[in-house]
């Protein structure tokens, strides 16, 4: 078993005495320190695995604003869209399990999406945001989302909002309601049953789509972006499109502070979790599948998720990304140097990633929620990747 190294950064208080960092490692604990002594985070975690164990797992900072409640190792953080790496390996599962295939129809399991000229969409092609139902032009509130059942008939009932499989538009809230259908259609549970029941239960993750009310105490206070700082638009092609991802009904950061989002657990966007189960969850992708002995998904499966659908300009914001089945793929090194690494990251800070050439794995919580320009890297993801590949990469030394 790995033990605590003697690492103890000197004159700082924002970094938990039990927290693990293993030799080789202490530059990346100074990068966590630096992020919070710059006031770059409030309160944070992150967590490293390598070939499956866990080298690094660091928490600090405080839960609140008036920083009276330090961060715990057991403290959790709404990660935004995050969440929708955990959905994507609900889908991998079912995939890998026969129930659903990547190259499919999704009219095939929901024939009601056929309308409006959908019914060539695949599954493939929704989870890489390029079927253009990036939400729908009836008016609607948070609570649809919420609720789910009125939402899903919608959009199985919408126009695109541009040629589906000729581009992509981020579908910000949409594609929980999406994927989480196909799985309620094939296996019969939603998406929450699902992910507790195959991934955070087996694995021990402290990971909730959709938050108990007995773990609420846990969940630290959200520091919400100045509202002029709330997004990152280069441009927005398709403005009915924007509209209706981010505008009906208005996606506020303040969800994060709102109960009744916590108890949603949106598979898109409402996770509670914790750097720790993050970077366990991608631990199986980094491995082959594997992770304390189990093995949920097979190489081929995982292989399909991740490789690569779409590339290009968001026809929603302007953002340019790579997208896979549900994840986001590596570009300008904000995952690290390996092109094939992939993960999801979430509205403020939070993400998780596997890159399955170094069988490392990353997860990065935080409540101060800080939004970079446009097309650039969160500053403090960017120093811990960088240390941690530092410490595993002596030619970058």
């Amino acid at each position: 078993m790995l033990s605590n190294s003697a690492f103890e950064p000197k004159g700082r208080t924002s970094l938990d005495s039990a927290c693990l960092i293993a030799p080789g490692f202490d530059a990346v604990g100074l990068a966590f320190t630096a992020n919070i002594e710059e006031g770059l985070d409030l309160g944070a975690a992150f967590a490293v695995t390598l070939e499956g164990e866990v080298v690094v797992d660091l928490w600090g900072g405080h839960m609140d604003r008036a920083r009276t409640l330090p961060v715990s190792a057991d403290t959790l953080f709404p990660i935004w869209s995050a969440t929708k790496g955990a959905t994507a390996m609900c889908i991998a599962l079912l995939v890998e399990r026969g129930s659903l295939d990547y190259e499919r129809p999704v009219a095939r399991y929901w024939p009601d999406f056929a309308a409006k000229g959908k019914g060539e969409i695949t599954v493939a092609q929704l989870l890489s945001h390029q079927a253009g139902l990036c939400g729908v032009r009836t008016p609607i509130s948070i609570d649809d989302y919420y609720r789910h059942d009125r939402l899903a008939a919608l959009l199985a009932a919408e126009e695109p909002f541009f040629k589906p499989g000729t581009a992509w538009g981020y579908h910000a809230l949409s594609l929980g309601v999406l994927a989480d259908e196909l799985i309620r259609r094939v296996d019969g549970r939603t998406a929450s049953a699902l992910f507790a029941d195959e991934f955070a239960r087996p694995f021990q993750l402290d990971m909730f789509m959709g938050l108990p009310d007995e773990a609420r105490q846990r969940l630290a206070g959200t520091v919400l972006p100045d509202g002029d700082r709330q997004m990152s638009l280069p441009s927005i092609p398709v403005p009915d499109a924007f509209t209706a991802a981010f505008e009906n009904p208005p996606l506020e950061a303040a969800y994060a502070n709102d109960p009744a989002w916590h108890r949603a657990g949106i598979p898109a966007a409402g996770m509670s979790a914790n750097a720790r189960g993050l970077s366990q969850l991608y631990a199986i992708m980094a491995n082959q599948g594997w992770l304390r002995g189990g093995r949920p998904l097979s190489p081929t499966t995982i292989a399909a998720a991740t490789r690569q659908r779409v590339e290009g300009i968001d026809q929603v914001t302007g953002n340019y990304r790579r997208h896979a089945a549900g994840f986001h793929l590596n570009e300008r090194g904000w995952m690290g140097p390996n092109d094939n690494t992939f993960g999801h990251a979430g509205w403020g800070g939070s993400i998780g990633f596997a890159d399955p050439k170094a069988r490392l794995s990353i997860g990065f919580a935080v409540n101060r929620m800080r939004v970079a320009g446009p097309n650039q890297t969160d500053k403090r993801i960017a120093r811990l990747v960088s240390a941690v590949y530092d410490a595993i990469i002596p030619s970058r030394r």
